[in-house]
């Protein structure tokens, strides 16, 4: 993977020099047959890896997205593809418009065609996997959930041998995002207690809360928070928290809402994912919020495109990145794997985790400074 992008960077980098040169002629010298060679060279690196990926068996995965368009899931499906098409994988998604019902109805469809090698979803409804089980084991077809989990803790895994799951550590994204906070407070207290009282005042906007990454990312913050209050290191209360159901304009509503309610009060907007943080700005925008000297600071998880501009110019004080481009490329890695006949991770750096059936995508703060990660793990 990393060998593919390097000699795709690569190839742009020369030929963008080369179209930046003048259109005169210049004379032959070591660095311009230097420049032709290495354009040669990774002309043919590159020509080799398509010539590798060609003779991979051809396979089709359909890929059930809880809902299109939910910014997170349509960047895993642009992963799935761009990847994928390296590896001779077709991606076919389908939008699960988030109702259970009509998503496991199209996923009985595409069993019933039998043109599909693995079935990958994203599940609107965590209870939904035990059904979608019995309907994939029945067709003879694989089954990878992912990103947002069925019910592990309930063993759902175990009901067919074929059915895994690839996704983020629950909690880990929300204990990050904690610990950036933690960590801003303690380098400058007075950035954020706005009203002296040596009390970090937060709201928390919470995913939709039948989902376990929600209730686990929210736990995981309150845990910290709790613990920080004991050992009085970052005294803190919590105003409020509502679900935001993942979405901007929901987001945007509840924002709205606690800036009547609460008002300067509000020190901190803890996000579980980013799509709701912008909801959040735009609502603490329209309030003048970031006028004030100290405005209301903004954390999100996700680290998305969408919200590169917000942290470079300071709207966003820092996001998690949860990379779905890692996620694509351990789904699309098994995906191979279990067609052809293998050990689901074998060949690859991946381990199972606490489930036996489960690769969990390692997270990390992204704040200006770091921004560059989140920029270079996306597909665009």
């Amino acid at each position: 993977m990393k060998r593919t992008l390097s000699t795709l960077l690569a190839t742009s980098m020369v030929l963008g020099l080369a179209a930046c040169g003048s259109s005169s002629p210049a004379p032959t010298t070591a660095a311009t047959t230097a420049a032709a060679e290495t354009v040669a060279a990774v002309a043919e690196a590159t020509e080799a890896v398509k010539e590798a990926a060609s003779e991979e068996k051809p396979i089709t995965i359909a890929f059930f997205m809880f809902e299109n368009s939910n910014t997170f899931t349509t960047y895993i499906r642009k992963a799935l593809e761009s990847y994928g098409a390296q590896h001779n994988v077709t991606v076919e998604s389908f939008d699960g418009k988030s109702d259970q019902s009509a998503q496991t109805d199209a996923i009985t469809t595409a069993l019933a065609k039998g043109k599909y090698d693995v079935i990958v979803v994203n599940p609107v409804d965590s209870g939904a996997g035990s059904t979608i089980n019995q309907k994939c084991q029945e067709a003879g077809v694989p089954v990878i959930y992912c990103d947002r989990a069925p019910d592990l803790v309930g063993g759902v895994l175990d009901s067919y041998d074929k059915s895994y799951y690839v996704g983020l550590d629950w909690s880990d994204p929300g204990r990050v995002q904690a610990e950036m906070v933690y960590e801003d407070w303690k380098a400058d207290m007075s950035k954020f207690d706005r009203n002296g009282d040596g009390v970090l005042q937060y709201v928390l906007l919470q995913g939709n809360v039948a989902q376990q990454n929600a209730i686990y990312r929210t736990q995981a913050i309150h845990d910290l928070m709790d613990k920080w209050n004991e050992d009085g290191t970052m005294p803190n209360e919590q105003l409020d928290i509502q679900d935001g159901n993942w979405d901007t304009a929901k987001g945007k509503d509840v924002m709205d809402t606690w800036n009547v309610k609460y008002g300067d009060k509000i020190e901190v907007v803890l996000s579980n994912n980013d799509t709701m943080a912008m909801g959040a700005i735009e609502s603490l925008k329209t309030n003048g919020n970031f006028d004030k000297e100290n405005p209301t600071e903004v954390y999100g998880i996700n680290g998305i495109p969408d919200v590169w501009t917000l942290l470079e110019d300071g709207t966003m004080a820092g996001t998690v990145l949860t990379s779905p481009y890692q996620e694509a490329v351990a789904i699309i890695e098994m995906c191979r794997n279990l067609v052809d006949g293998k050990e689901p991770l074998e060949g690859t750096d991946y381990e199972f985790g606490e489930f036996k059936k489960d690769v969990r995508v390692p997270n990390s703060p992204i704040r200006v400074a770091n921004i560059d990660e989140a920029k270079h793990d996306y597909i665009q």
